[in-house]
């Protein structure tokens, strides 16, 4: 017994000068505690016995072992949120020019986007005296013509385009007493509003005017036409006798 506590004692005292190790030793069975301050220790019979002690310093980085073998891929991760939208590119090359398509089918008419514009206004210059017959008046002064309709050879305006027309003309009597006029604005030969001046004694000039509104098809004509016998109109480079209309709306 004596020999064991002897031992005993040894082996802490080489655990005071060495820190930590395993010193092999016979003891009893039973328990012995030695308290020096230090954390406790246990002796078993045939066994070593182990001393305790705080971490000594970190020792130098080892060399670096050898590559583990590759390991099983990992799962897939979850989709990251969009990035940034990047700087535009620069344009590219213009390609060459492609093969004509087949033509499409026909559409349905559209509307006009653009109202055609018609309007013309033309005057007389010189007298017209006792005719003999129906005569259309025809104007040697071209004031606007717009699209072209009015045709300065036969007097008379064909509408191009259908829709809704404004008219107007004039008339002017022979300065001399007894003289008179009768003019007609017709459609198609037809009359539909007249002027009728008629001079007394008095030396004097007499002018009127009259218009109206039409309905016009493409191809419908009209004109200013002088009736028959014994009628004079009079005008002179100041234009008493004129004769306009224009397009107010296309249908």
């Amino acid at each position: 017994m004596a020999g064991t506590s002897s031992r005993a004692l040894l082996a802490v005292a080489i655990y005071a000068l060495i820190g930590h190790m395993t010193v092999p030793i016979l003891a009893e069975e039973e328990e012995v505690r030695v308290e020096d301050g230090s954390c406790p220790k246990q002796f078993y019979n045939n066994q070593n016995i182990t001393v305790v002690t705080p971490p000594g310093p970190v020792g130098p980085k080892g060399d670096m072992g050898p590559t583990g073998e590759k390991g099983e891929p990992g799962e897939k991760g979850r989709r990251g949120a969009p990035g940034e939208t990047g700087p535009v590119g620069p344009a590219g090359e213009k390609g060459d020019k492609g093969e004509q398509g087949p033509a499409g089918e026909k559409g349905i008419p559209g509307n006009l986007l653009t109202p055609p514009v018609v309007a013309f206004s033309v005057a007389r210059t010189t007298s017209l005296r006792n005719p003999g017959v129906d005569t259309v008046l025809t104007y040697d002064v071209i004031l606007s013509n717009v699209g072209e309709d009015y045709d300065e050879e036969t007097g008379k305006f064909v509408a191009e385009v259908g829709g809704v027309y404004f008219f107007t003309f004039t008339g002017m009597t022979v300065w001399s007493p007894g003289k008179d006029y009768f003019i007609s604005l017709k459609k198609n030969g037809e009359k539909v509003v007249n002027l009728h001046e008629h001079n007394g004694n008095e030396r004097q000039h007499q002018s009127s005017s009259n218009s109206a509104i039409f309905q016009l098809q493409a191809g419908d004509e009209v004109w200013v036409e002088m009736k028959g016998f014994d009628n004079s109109l009079f005008s002179n480079d100041d234009c008493y006798l004129t004769f306009s209309g224009f397009l107010i709306h296309a249908v």
